[in-house]
């Protein structure tokens, strides 16, 4: 599957900047409100933002050793 370069950098800055910003906002209010389960929702979410880093990693990769937009690859 490739990747268009937009669609890459809407992607990394959804997961480098807006998932952990919304993890530390989730878990202020949960510790604020005493929300229940907040300290669940926060880690599911920190793991998904792990995952997509390791993928856009990957396609990083991929793209950088010659999988460009004309190779084969995750880019």
């Amino acid at each position: 599957m490739q990747l268009s370069n937009p669609l890459y950098d809407r992607l990394k800055w959804f997961t480098l900047i807006f998932l952990p910003a919304l993890a530390v906002l989730m878990a202020g209010l949960g510790d604020l409100f005493a929300w229940p389960y907040t300290e669940q929702s926060v880690s599911a979410l920190n793991l998904i933002t792990v995952f997509l880093g390791t993928l856009l990693q990957i396609s990083n990769h991929h793209y950088r050793n010659g999988g460009g937009p004309n190779g084969t690859g995750l880019t």
